[in-house]
């Protein structure tokens, strides 16, 4: 992927700024594999988008980052995903944008790739956002850029919740096959980090 075209028209949003409550720690920083969750993130993603964003609270740094990994941080802060969008967006032009939370360490390379895919295969489609267990997915999810200004008016508007901006726009939802699944496990609690801990291992 890293040789595609495809690639140069992609930008990566890491959202690294959620409070963790459930599991009790800053779920970028878990370490998977002898490294933190972000930087093995972001290296995967650096495969599929010519240039990865990180967006974080004011409280947070990452010396462990490559250089070529930006950080900034929320222009509005506690606005939770749907600020992250907007500050993510609005430092890149690129034409298509990755949305990746910390909470999805095992969707690999090849699954965004079928993302991007099914976008550039519906081009009045605003954006692929993958439904697994059940579940819709829309911060592990690809999205044009113009659909920024539709982010902003819920960012103004004081609407936070991520699926009311997605039901604004023209959304293909991937139904994942059941080998594809176990890629979007939510890591939200310890016991679901033991768990893919334990798959990468």
């Amino acid at each position: 992927m890293s040789e595609s075209p495809l690639r140069t028209r992609c930008h990566a949003i890491v959202l690294a700024g959620g409070a963790s409550r459930r599991m009790g720690t800053r779920k970028e920083r878990l370490d998977l594999n002898g490294e933190p969750n972000l930087l093995r993130l972001c290296r995967l993603l650096h495969g599929m988008a010519d240039r990865v964003t990180v967006v974080t609270d004011a409280r947070e740094t990452y010396s462990f980052l490559p250089e070529d990994i930006a950080v900034v941080r929320d222009r509005v802060p506690d606005r939770g995903p749907v600020g992250g969008i907007c500050t993510g967006m609005g430092v890149s032009d690129a034409p298509l944008q990755l949305v990746a939370g910390c909470d999805y360490p095992l969707v690999s390379e090849q699954a965004w790739f079928r993302l991007l895919r099914q976008l550039e295969a519906n081009p009045n489609a605003d954006a692929v956002v993958p439904v697994a267990f059940g579940k819709e997915h829309p911060l592990c999810a690809v999205y044009r850029a113009r659909t920024l200004p539709l982010w902003e008016a819920a960012l103004a508007a004081g609407e936070l919740r991520v699926r009311r901006t997605v039901d604004r726009m023209s959304t293909v939802f991937r139904r994942m096959e059941d080998e594809e699944e176990a890629e979007y496990v939510n890591m939200n609690e310890p016991e679901d980090y033991a768990a893919v801990k334990e798959r990468l291992s």
